[in-house]
């Protein structure tokens, strides 16, 4: 049976879990996250996403998280359907995070949705302010592994990115991307 199958069959039981753990504050629900981090097989993914789901500002249908995946401030995540996040990704949606449908992020793929400032001189730039950019990722994308996604991106619908390259800005949809910075190698 394949994993949406799978899903579609236990979306009902699934949902009553969902509101059970809503009553719980977030930190304990996000305490639990961290811990179902380690738990191998489809059970630990169904764990993972009972608690996303309860955690996230949005999160659709088969969203699939791998283990050891790190997601920072899940209330400001938005996810849709059909979104696999592979083992060792590091998710943090402080300015905000879009994640369209059928999209795919490989292992090791970090998604940083803030920039450190350094305009004042007399203070550490550990110190300085902190600015919020969103990263919109749209439908029908592929981060290869390894891929950096900084503040402020935006992917366009059906759009490689090639394993460890580093985007920025605005990507235009219907490419494959490489490089660091990314930039548009091949159309699709």
């Amino acid at each position: 049976m394949s994993g949406r199958q799978v899903f579609k069959y236990l979306k009902p039981i699934l949902l009553i879990f969902i509101s059970i753990l809503k009553i719980l504050p977030p930190f304990i629900r996000k305490f639990l996250f961290d811990l179902s981090s380690s738990i191998p097989t489809r059970i630990g993914v169904l764990i993972r996403y009972i608690l996303i789901k309860s955690l996230a500002k949005r999160c659709g249908d088969n969203v699939y998280i791998g283990r050891w995946v790190v997601i920072k401030n899940p209330e400001m995540l938005s996810l849709s359907d059909n979104i696999s996040l592979h083992e060792y990704c590091y998710v943090d949606a402080q300015g905000g995070i879009d994640i369209g449908r059928e999209v795919s992020i490989a292992h090791n793929c970090s998604l940083i949705s803030f920039e450190h400032t350094f305009d004042v001189h007399d203070v550490s730039i550990k110190y300085q302010p902190i600015k919020n950019k969103q990263i919109v990722i749209n439908n029908n994308v592929w981060l290869g592994c390894g891929v950096r996604v900084l503040a402020g991106t935006v992917i366009g619908e059906k759009t490689v990115i090639a394993a460890n390259s580093v985007t920025k800005g605005e990507l235009e949809g219907g490419y494959i991307y490489a490089g660091l910075p990314a930039k548009a190698i091949k159309n699709i």
